[in-house]
């Protein structure tokens, strides 16, 4: 389980060094920006059917939810009522408009993986980054929109947060942007 947390904890830690990153990039005339959300529910089992892998969680305001756990829950049989399940989930997307120069349009994925042991309580931690590098092909500025396209020709027209960004991007700019994803599943005893 502590593994598992160190897993989140790195996560974690991707988001600091996109924060610094962006930070530095705010330094330069180049726009850079970071969101970013971290989400963390406890809930405890009222029920469980081992055979229908159905697990009915009750969460700290009363509210109950049922789920059936895919056969991917290793070690169901570890969990018992009354058990304790902590979620931690973080999301963040970070976008950075990148000096000029010959940069490639890619978009790359990678993903790790780690779960509990075989006899311990279940335990799950999944970590993804895409990184995917877009060209900037049109801005709106009097609606103070721009439309990146990808390196597989689509397209997409965003919304402007900060308008005066606009006078510091032109078309033909490469956008950087990550979308990192970390969720951290771990079940206590009572």
């Amino acid at each position: 389980m502590k593994s598992l947390r160190m897993v989140f904890a790195w996560a974690v830690s991707l988001v600091l060094a996109a924060v610094a990153s962006v930070a530095l990039a705010a330094g330069h005339e180049r726009p850079a920006r970071l969101d970013a959300a971290v989400v963390m529910l406890e809930a405890s089992v009222t029920a469980i059917d081992h055979k229908t892998r159905q697990v009915t969680l009750k969460g700290p305001e009363g509210d109950t939810v049922t789920i059936t756990a895919g056969e991917e829950v290793k070690n169901l049989d570890q969990v018992d009522v009354g058990d304790r399940v902590a979620v931690e989930y973080l999301e963040m997307v970070a976008m950075e408009v990148l000096p000029p120069g010959d940069i490639e349009m890619t978009a790359t994925t990678a993903a790790a993986k780690m779960s509990a042991p075989p006899g311990e309580k279940p335990a799950d931690a999944v970590i993804q980054e895409t990184k995917t590098i877009t060209v900037i092909a049109a801005i709106d500025k009097e609606n103070e929109l721009v439309t990146l396209k990808g390196p597989k020709g689509d397209t997409k027209t965003v919304k402007v947060r900060n308008p005066a960004n606009l006078e510091k991007i032109a078309i033909g700019d490469k956008v950087l942007i990550t979308h990192t994803t970390a969720v951290a599943v771990v079940v206590t005893e009572k």
